[in-house]
């Protein structure tokens, strides 16, 4: 993953408003096809996470090359603990996602017709009968499929198979949303949920989704790290020699 390497005062600009724009539209386009009133009668919930996920597709093709597109910060906390990414740089990569998703949802509430950005429009809240520590085990625990999902991806072993990682990303994002989002909104991404708690000025549970996704991204780093890593001296090595005997079947007359 090139977009970590070299932290100069370019690429620190460069990823910030890459960060940014992508995050901005993350909640301009996703909140979008969130409004239930566009559709009469009004869509199931289904829709509403179809059109996340292929708004995350759209803009993983966009910003993708140039800074990862992480969108969320426990995507960039897993890339620090992974030392792909400096903290420094991880620092403005959950900086500008924030101010991203605070400006995408505000531009948002602008142009939309106002009789439609009603309370708690595109907020994320827990079913009334859902518990907190039941919303809470949830929002963990797919924030750590999703970063499971990102291990995958930025694992070595996976390299050859990366020209479809934006429509993959997406319907991964469209799947976790369709089977969670009616219990705890599905939300995996603190900033997605920051943004419209602070310009309703409604932080009820926003707990949740600051704890929840945080520890999920340090669970899924962890078991992927025990489970799945792999030692690259040894890999390399077996590469080596597998290479060596197929030049060798190749060079038998």
């Amino acid at each position: 993953m090139g977009y970590g390497k070299g932290d100069t005062r370019k690429h620190y600009f460069t990823n910030f408003m890459s960060e940014l724009l992508g995050t901005a539209l993350l909640m301009f386009l996703g909140c979008m096809g969130c409004a239930p009133q566009a559709d009469n009668p009004p869509a199931s919930h289904y829709l509403p996470s179809l059109s996340f996920g292929l708004v995350v597709l759209l803009i993983i093709q966009i910003f993708g090359h140039i800074s990862g597109a992480h969108l969320n910060p426990a995507v960039t906390l897993s890339t620090v603990i992974f030392k792909m990414l400096s903290p420094a740089m991880g620092a403005v990569y959950i900086m500008a996602q924030f101010l991203g998703a605070t400006f995408g949802f505000a531009l948002l509430k602008v142009l939309m017709p106002q009789e439609w950005v009603v309370p708690g429009f595109c907020a994320t809240k827990p079913h009334a009968k859902s518990t907190a520590m039941q919303s809470l085990a949830i929002e963990t625990i797919i924030t750590c499929v999703l970063i499971l999902v990102c291990c995958g991806v930025w694992d070595k072993r996976n390299a050859h198979k990366q020209d479809s990682t934006p429509a993959r990303f997406g319907f991964i994002i469209a799947a976790i949303a369709m089977v969670a989002g009616p219990i705890t909104g599905a939300s995996m991404n603190t900033a997605r949920s920051f943004a419209p708690a602070v310009l309703e000025g409604d932080y009820s549970n926003q707990w949740i989704y600051w704890l929840g996704p945080t520890v999920g991204a340090i669970i899924g780093c962890g078991l992927y790290s025990v489970l799945f890593a792999y030692e690259e001296e040894k890999v390399e090595a077996i590469e080596t020699e597998l290479e060596e005997v197929s030049h060798m079947v190749t060079e038998k007359p």
